[in-house]
């Protein structure tokens, strides 16, 4: 099934040319309890969307090539050495929020003609480590959250603080797709922060339970860390 986002379905008219796959192995997270459904008639407090039907302004990048084509955002750039390619919404701060975002990465390994380690080691980086997914709380391109897609057999929660990038959490495609993510293969990412709280789903499973302290506020934007990918929608309310 599609996923939905406020009332119309977007489909990415593009395959691109990475494939994923896993982190380091850790053991599942504490699934995290749904939010409950606003009350009968109250409304919900849109902070931000785009659909990418045109070109934006607001968006800011930091490294990679970024383009608004064929109602998608896409980072366009393949090139396995490149570590995050991001961009965020310059004039968009949120504390507590709910982000959902439809991305897909590629469909295809790079092909090399010759067996050195390095191009050994750029395969393995684009099957197993590469992706796609959310920046928020973003404070600079040295401190901010991250929540995306990485490999086949994942995704990874973390932070960079400072420039150092710490993992903290690593959900296991098994537990929320059934096997390993397909390449090609469009998936909503769901991100809530709330206070200190952070939870995460990919599609319906929810994949991410955890709580930090480092980042109260910040803003909010899109990562591809060494991949291609394209974004069909984003979505940011507020969160009470």
């Amino acid at each position: 099934m599609i996923p939905v986002i406020h009332g119309r379905t977007f489909v990415t008219t593009v395959l691109l040319a990475v494939a994923l796959s896993s982190c380091k192995s850790a053991a599942p997270p504490a699934p995290p309890v749904p939010p409950a459904p606003p009350p009968s008639g109250a409304s919900v407090k849109v902070i931000f969307e785009d659909d990418f039907s045109s070109y934006n302004a607001q968006w800011r990048q930091i490294r990679g090539h970024w383009a608004v084509e064929k109602g998608n955002m896409m980072q366009l750039r393949d090139d396995a050495r490149e570590a995050n390619a991001l961009t965020y919404v310059d004039n968009v701060t949120i504390s507590d929020a709910e982000i959902r975002t439809l991305v897909t990465t590629g469909a295809a390994l790079p092909q090399y003609t010759t067996n050195t380690p390095e191009d050994v080691d750029l395969a393995r980086t684009k099957r197993f480590i590469s992706g796609a997914g959310l920046i928020f709380r973003f404070q600079d391109d040295r401190n901010y959250y991250m929540f995306r897609l990485a490999g086949e057999e994942g995704a990874v929660f973390g932070k960079m603080k400072d420039g150092q990038w710490e993992d903290l959490e690593n959900p296991r495609a098994a537990d929320f797709a059934g096997g390993r993510l397909r390449e090609g293969t469009q998936y909503e990412l769901r991100v809530r922060v709330q206070g200190n709280r952070v939870q995460a789903w990919v599609n319906d499973r929810a994949v991410v339970n955890r709580v930090d302290t480092d980042f109260a506020t910040g803003k909010i934007g899109l990562v591809a860390f060494r991949a291609q990918a394209a974004f069909a929608a984003i979505r940011v309310v507020e969160v009470n």
